[in-house]
Parts: structure tokens; C-alpha cells; sequence
């Protein structure tokens, strides 16, 4: 089984602060596609501190993609406590104006309305989360990653039955190749035994000639490139049905040798036959690579 890497999962649900205070919370998980395992946190300041620890839950359960995690509270303003004046900051401000006053012979008094215009007058207490509202937003977290893998199996079984689909049709193209490379070679081999019998025939030294004769047929053998070809199509097969969870990037670059290998095929022998059947090959590994991109 193959999991995908795109998925979503959300939950809200209310959070009793004392016995006459609630709030609505409401948590998201979006999953996207991404070569490494990248966290987007966006959390109310009462569990900023907890971050790291939110992060380390989802690489265990997500492991792979570019995760988004949204913590919103209905009033944030409700878990703020005492409000207090910051008398340091204040008096700071009153001296500082008095030394301008002084300094330029002002008469322009300061007014609680212009103090009040200040920034960090107030010092604002901030209440923390008890420690079951923390436990609960935890396990919300972890049963949310739970659906998200639910929703990346199964976007994966459909990606697992179309790349199915697509290496169905390279093994059915690939060994149609071998079948005409083998007809190609026959006739080659045919045309050079001819050709060495005729030089065999002819006075003279010609060595140089039926080298070159035995190399051109050694350049149009295919012969261990769809050996290698059919052997990487097996070993996606292998993957598609491994227990494991990670498979994408072995997957896509497994699917990069393919490429090479038909590339290799298609310079190697001038067939028009098995240079159409190339074609068609690579337009299913572009396919193919397109759909393995989202596996994790």
C-alpha cells in the first residue's frame, strides 16, 4: 500500500476555562506535497511553547510533505488575566519629557490621554492553559494526523492502481520492443555475415573494415537495456506492494532510470517500429513521474 501526501483533516470542539468561561477551538491539518518533512505552525500564544513538541507528533505520523497545523481560539482576549500598569516604563516616559521641557523651555504638560498613546504601558498577565486542555488539544492533534493518513491511503490506492495501469502498458510496449529487437538484430546479423563473407573473398587486408562491422552491430544491441528495463518495472511493482510507508522518492527515481534505459534504447537502434514503441513508453513514465511526485 502507497500513501499519498496530500490530505486535510479538521476538528472543532470547546474548551471549558473555568466553569463560566469557554472558548471554541478549532484545529486543521493540511498536508501538501514537499521533498522534505516541513511544519507550518500558526498557534495561539498560550501554546507557543509547545511547538516543538506539536512538530515531533506530526513527523511521527506524517513523516513526509509540507504539513500546515492551525490552532484557532474563538477569544483569545479571554485567557488574559490581570492588567496591570508597567510603572518603570511609565515613569521612564514622565522623565523623559520632563528633561525635553526642561531642555527646551516647553510648557506643554503631559496628559494621561497622550500617556495613554504610549506603547508597553501595561503589563497584561496571561493565563496558561490548564493542564487537560493542553493534554486535549494533543490528543485532537494525533487523532487529526490519524485522518489525514486515512485520506493519504486513500488517495494512494488510487495512485498505486494507475501507475499500476501505466506499468501494465510499459510491459506490454518493452516486450513488444524486445520481440523486434530480436527480428532487428536477426536481419542486422544476417546483412554482416554477408558483408564479412564478401570481404573474406576479397584480396587484401581487411581487418579494419570487419572491425568495424562488429562494432556497428554491438552499437544497436538493445539487448541489456530492456534487461535493465524490465528489471526496474519489477522493482516498482515490488514497491507499490512493500510494507513500508516511504516510498516516493525511491519510486520517482527508479522511474529516472527508465527514462534513461528507453532513451538509451531509442539512440541505439534506428527501427521506426521500436522507436514509435519508445515514444510511447516515455509518455507513461512522464506520466507516471507526474503521479509519483504526491507519493510519500
Amino acid at each position: 500500500m502507497i500513501q499519498s501526501m496530500t490530505g486535510f483533516a479538521s476538528k472543532t470542539f470547546i474548551f471549558e476555562l473555568d466553569p463560566e468561561t469557554k472558548v471554541n477551538v478549532t484545529i486543521n491539518i493540511k498536508a501538501l506535497n514537499s521533498r522534505f518533512f516541513e511544519v507550518n505552525c500558526k498557534l495561539p500564544y498560550t501554546i507557543n511553547r509547545f511547538e516543538n513538541d506539536l512538530t515531533k507528533l506530526l513527523k511521527d505520523n506524517l513523516h513526509r510533505g509540507y504539513i500546515y497545523l492551525t490552532v484557532h481560539m474563538s477569544n483569545q482576549n479571554l485567557l488574559k488575566g490581570v492588567i496591570e500598569p508597567a510603572m518603570p516604563v511609565i515613569e521612564g516616559y514622565i522623565n523623559a519629557v520632563n528633561k525635553i521641557k526642561n531642555k527646551f523651555a516647553l510648557e506643554d504638560n503631559l496628559s494621561l490621554h497622550d500617556l495613554l498613546q504610549l506603547p508597553a504601558i501595561f503589563n497584561v498577565e496571561e493565563k496558561d492553559l490548564n493542564k487537560e486542555a493542553v493534554e486535549h488539544i494533543f490528543t485532537v492533534v494525533q487523532e487529526l494526523a490519524h485522518k489525514v493518513v486515512e485520506a493519504r491511503e486513500q488517495e494512494g490506492a488510487v495512485l498505486q492502481k494507475d501507475l499500476g495501469e501505466r506499468i501494465a502498458i510499459m510491459q506490454k510496449e518493452i516486450n513488444a520492443i524486445d520481440e523486434t529487437a530480436q527480428n532487428f538484430m536477426e536481419k542486422r546479423k544476417t546483412i554482416i555475415s554477408k558483408e564479412l563473407a564478401t570481404l573474406d573473398q576479397e584480396q587484401g587486408s581487411n581487418e579494419m573494415r570487419k572491425q568495424m562491422l562488429y562494432i556497428a552491430l554491438d552499437k544497436i544491441d538493445i539487448h541489456e537495456e530492456i534487461i535493465r528495463f524490465k528489471m526496474h518495472l519489477n522493482n516498482i511493482l515490488s514497491l507499490l506492494t512493500a510494507s513500508g510507508i516511504e516510498k516516493g522518492k525511491r519510486i520517482d527515481f527508479t522511474l529516472q532510470e527508465l527514462a534513461r534505459e528507453v532513451n538509451t534504447i531509442a539512440a541505439k537502434c534506428s527501427d521506426a517500429a521500436i522507436s514509435s514503441m519508445a515514444i510511447n513508453i516515455k509518455v507513461e513514465l512522464e506520466k507516471a513521474r507526474e503521479q509519483a511526485q504526491n507519493i510519500l
